[in-house]
């Protein structure tokens, strides 16, 4: 939590300013002198000049001893200075005497102002139980007088909940505040006491609201656009202070960009804004100690001097007396000089230790932008050549009438449509480990079918590279497992891919065999080895360092070196297991990796074949996305396989559908204009629990599976998908599946 009382200055000079516009609405000759008194010792405090307001105090008291409203204007404003310098005793003993002094003057001056800077010096001094029974009294007060005081009051209430991190009152209050702000008729109000109120007061508040918001971890949104509206009026706070107020500011923004939004980049830039507000709010904070300190030590001479009379006084022992406090004088200005050489000593520490933080902070940012710009400068390249492809091959195939030439240009569009995709899901991939937002998710799968699959899937690119690709699975071990299949069908595939790259005109070697097995779970060893170029020694350890380990690559035939960078995250931070590699030079290279999966209770979790056309002819199916293109390639998929399927491109469209029609399954985008699928799917679930509801989308699922359950959702189905996955999340959840 950041400290409250590095921004209550402005709060505090804003008061000042208010109660003594307020006495000038009174005004009378008779008082007219105090109001000038208040008035010059406001703006020498608030322009740190407190000595000047000491002398000019002593010399105002001089003249007017006997006059009990510049008395009680004496004490008032010493027990002011007294509380902007921190002195919290002393402050409220001169606020009493203060009081004691008005309450035999008729017009009762400082009966406002006393005990709203009473609360101030309770809440300042950390006494919350005074607190709040002391606001409770000055709230009823100005509620029933209908005066502008309660809005100083509230503000000192909030403040004390974050000093106590009582945040829920805090955002309570803040609330509340801000509602009665809006409803206060100014129109009789003077304008100056209106602008402290409603725009200085009122950031005050906007700005509390978003620190409990943000310390709650509650609408982070709403904070960060109050944080923003506050920074805007920051010009409005009393100039001295406006540092705090922005270092406050710059600290709440980059716990919003570190909790809500994941951006690193934002993190390290507002916390090195709030770092350059801070050590500038200190150097003023220093400054002004500095004068404080300076008042203090007059005072307590004043009163040491007086202390001394009185002693020479009654025992008559001057020479004695005055040489006791002389050496007394004198031990206390060391003590002061040594204070200050040690103030001075550990300022200047702390200052060397933030700027070496800082020094530390920049390294490790120009490194993280280096890696950025490296980054795109990879992933363009890498980007455009595939695009670039599939547009050519795309402009050949309409020119082209051959059919046997157009079936194998489709081949090769296919081929790198799929390149395309896994450039695109490593590129994904590697920006969520940087972000720590992976995580493994559990499903039933044949090891048999996916390891075939994984070797079909690359028959066009080993045919072009003269390459052969050999699969070995052990006969004696499950195949029927639970576990992430998207997961290590990426790691085999970034292998395969890496190793077809590498061996030209030779062969590759995918196989899996069991390590151990019990009842529960088996453990597999997943190997890919190939007899082509092979890797230098020297340059092993270097080749999972993402873009750092691309010299191997790029000496040969180019890439982005995110392959093998995503392989190593996987198989160790996500089934924390070990990548083995060993290589040889002109010789080839071996990857392998053990993986722990549990075992499928069902008899076979994947038929050879299925016929969907029948299963699925008695469906009815309605799909929602906005994009017209999309909505096409889905509904002509599911009719392929025999089901009737509508259409709609809208939130309100779809709602009115499954009102009006009985729908098996319905499949809804995420993010759509107007309702989006969250809303739409909330809406639904209303006046039909029973319609079974599938997420068909393209957002990051680790970023957006709970919002997805939580609004009502069954499952999801991420796009691009396969015709088997989306035709076998209908028959999972259709009642008449056989």
């Amino acid at each position: 939590m950041v400290k409250t009382e590095s921004i209550n200055g402005c709060f505090f000079w804003g008061m000042l300013l208010f109660v003594t516009t307020v006495f000038s609405q009174k005004k009378t000759i008779d008082v007219e002198i105090r109001d000038t008194v208040d008035r010059v010792v406001y703006r020498l405090v608030k322009n740190d000049s407190i000595v000047e307001a000491r002398m000019y105090l002593d010399k105002l008291l001089e003249k007017g001893k006997d006059n009990p409203r510049i008395q009680a204007s004496y004490y008032y404003n010493y027990g002011v200075i007294f509380l902007s310098s921190g002195r919290y005793n002393k402050s409220l003993n001169y606020f009493k005497k203060a009081r004691r002094v008005s309450q035999n003057i008729p017009e009762r001056p400082f009966e406002l102002e006393i005990p709203s800077l009473m609360l101030r010096v309770y809440r300042e001094a950390k006494q919350f139980d005074k607190v709040d029974s002391l606001y409770a009294i000055n709230i009823s007060k100005s509620l029933k007088e209908k005066n502008l005081n309660k809005f100083y009051n509230y503000n000192d209430l909030i403040i004390s909940y974050m000093d106590r991190r009582d945040y829920k009152n805090v955002v309570l209050s803040s609330e509340k505040a801000l509602k009665e702000l809006d409803e206060f008729d100014f129109k009789n109000e003077d304008s100056i006491r209106m602008h402290i109120v409603d725009d200085i007061i009122r950031n005050e508040y906007k700005l509390h609201l978003a620190m409990g918001l943000i310390e709650e971890k509650k609408e982070y949104s709403y904070s960060y656009r109050l944080l923003n509206e506050v920074e805007k009026d920051s010009l409005l706070f009393v100039k001295r202070e406006r540092d705090a107020y922005l270092k406050c500011i710059a600290h709440y923004k980059s716990r919003y960009f570190y909790e809500y939004s994941p951006n690193i980049d934002s993190v390290y830039y507002y916390q090195s804004l709030a770092y350059r507000y801070q050590k500038i709010f200190r150097e003023k904070l220093k400054e002004r100690a500095s004068n404080a300190d300076e008042f203090i030590y007059e005072i307590l001479r004043q009163e040491n001097d007086i202390a001394k009379l009185s002693i020479i006084n009654k025992k008559n022992k001057e020479l004695s007396t005055n040489f006791f406090y002389i050496s007394f004088l004198i031990s206390f200005l060391l003590a002061l000089a040594l204070l200050f050489s040690i103030y001075v000593y550990r300022s200047n520490k702390m200052k060397n230790d933030i700027n070496e933080e800082l020094k530390e902070k920049n390294k490790r940012l120009l490194a993280l932008n280096e890696e950025r710009s490296r980054f795109f400068s990879v992933i363009n390249h890498e980007l455009r050549t595939p695009i670039y492809t599939i547009k050519g091959l795309t402009e050949i195939i309409e020119q082209n009438e051959d059919a046997t030439q157009r079936q194998n240009y489709i081949k090769k569009l296919r081929f790198f449509n799929n390149h395309l995709l896994g450039l695109v899901n490593n590129t994904l991939e590697y920006t969520k480990f940087h972000l720590g937002n992976v995580r493994l998710n559990k499903e039933g799968f044949s090891l048999k079918k996916m390891m075939v699959e994984i070797t079909s899937s690359f028959s066009h690119q080993v045919a072009e590279n003269n390459t052969e690709l050999h699969l070995s699975i052990q006969k004696d071990m499950s195949s029927n497992v639970v576990g992430d299949r998207v997961k290590i069908s990426q790691v085999l595939i970034n292998l395969i891919f890496n190793a077809i790259k590498f061996t030209p005109d030779g062969n590759i070697w995918l196989s899996v065999r069991k390590v151990k097995e019990n009842e529960e779970s088996i453990t597999v060893y997943f190997e890919v080895k190939d007899d082509g170029i092979g890797i230098a020694k020297e340059k092993l350890p270097r080749i999972f360092n993402g873009f750092n380990g691309t010299q191997h690559i790029d000496e040969y035939k180019g890439g982005s070196g995110l392959g093998l960078y995503i392989v190593k995250r996987i198989v160790e931070d996500l089934f924390q297991s070990s990548i083995e590699v060993s290589s040889e030079e002109g010789k080839g290279t071996s990857f392998g990796f053990e993986v722990v999966l549990e075992k499928c209770k069902k008899e076979k979790y994947y038929k050879e074949s299925i016929n969907y056309g029948a299963l699925l002819s008695e469906h009815k199916i309605l799909v929602v996305d906005d994009n017209k293109i999309n909505l096409m390639i889905t509904k002509k998929t599911i009719e392929r396989s025999g089901a009737q399927c509508d259409i709609a491109d809208n939130g309100e469209q779809a709602i009115q559908m499954v009102k009006d029609t009985t729908y098996d399954v319905v499949f809804m985008d995420i993010h759509m204009p107007g309702k989006d699928g969250l809303e739409t799917t909330r809406e639904i679930r209303e006046f039909d629990k029973e319609v079974v509801i599938i997420a068909l989308t393209a957002v990051d699922l680790e970023n957006m599976d709970n919002k997805i359950k939580d609004s009502g959702m069954d499952d999801i189905v991420i796009k691009p998908f396969k015709k088997r996955d989306l035709f076998q999340k209908i028959l999972a959840f259709s009642k008449e599946r056989k």
